[in-house]
């Protein structure tokens, strides 16, 4: 009878598949040695802040979009590259600077550089290209700088407030602007943070980009759609404060709250994202147009 080989071992070396596994177990621990506070508190932070409520869907979708490309991953050889190396270092940097800073933006996501790192020194620059966007989507998981998020929000106020009047003003409503507050006959609307319409923008834009880049072929189409998303979401944020000091001006500043200012706030997201999905298919016929001209 001839000697089987060992289930381990083959030619005295490891199954390159148990090795892969075992390098990859390592590579987890430390990670989640270094990232395990980091990552909890920002779990915590998609639960509690309704902004990034979409964090929870962001790395199943990543993980979706990996598993998509499984079969041009398995057919790439590993050639790893010594670019990942100062990649991966500074990625750690990142993680230090923003421990000793305490900024949590540099904290979170230097664990997408360090992940880009290790795929690059392992896997090689062809595996990389495979998995770019899905490690880029990343980034959406990670809430804002709060000086960026402000920047961002303070002039969507503004501009929410002045749309709002503007249109109140022409359908016959009496109103005064002051700032970022609508003056009405019987009450004033004052134009917070939470109704600039950022929440709105931010899922919105996280949902286009994975929604073009599943479903829209080519550079122009996904840059045409993804620049609809913010006059969409302008324009559907200000609807919803033209409802809102419609409502309290005719039936009172009770039915404008509660019930009705959590309601609209799921309807501008839903409207806009309906007017989104009326580009998609506008895009996607001149597209088809365009490829049966070719033809």
């Amino acid at each position: 009878m001839h000697n089987r080989p060992d289930p381990v071992t083959f030619n005295g070396r490891a199954r390159p598949g148990l090795r892969t596994g075992l390098v990859v177990l390592v590579f987890l621990g430390l990670l989640g040695g270094l990232y395990g506070g980091i990552l909890r508190d920002l779990a915590w932070q998609w639960w509690d802040d309704p902004n990034y409520t979409h964090g929870f869907l962001v790395p199943l979708f990543s993980g979706f979009l990996v598993w998509q490309r499984r079969k041009q991953l398995a057919a790439l050889p590993p050639q790893g590259s010594w670019i990942g190396l100062p990649v991966l270092l500074a990625g750690v940097g990142a993680l230090l600077l923003g421990d000793l800073t305490a900024e949590n933006f540099l904290m979170r996501s230097s664990l997408i550089v360090v992940l880009t790192g290790l795929v690059l020194f392992h896997l090689g620059r062809d595996s990389f290209r495979v998995l770019a966007f899905p490690l880029l989507f990343l980034f959406f998981m990670v809430p804002l700088p709060a000086t960026l998020f402000y920047a961002i929000a303070f002039p969507l106020q503004s501009l929410a407030a002045r749309n709002a009047a503007w249109t109140l003003d022409h359908l016959g409503i009496p109103v005064l602007l002051d700032g970022n507050v609508i003056h009405l006959t019987r009450l004033s609307l004052g134009v917070a943070e939470a109704c600039s319409g950022i929440r709105s923008l931010i899922s919105l834009f996280s949902a286009a980009v994975g929604w073009a880049a599943l479903t829209i072929p080519g550079i122009w189409g996904i840059a045409v759609f993804l620049a609809a998303v913010v006059p969409i979401t302008i324009l559907a944020n200000a609807g919803r404060v033209v409802a809102t000091g419609l409502i309290a001006q005719w039936f009172g500043t009770e039915y404008a709250q509660g019930f009705f200012h959590t309601f609209s706030s799921w309807l501008v997201f839903v409207l806009a994202f309906v007017c989104l999905l009326e580009i998609h298919r506008l895009i996607r016929l001149v597209q088809s147009r365009q490829e049966k001209q070719l033809r």
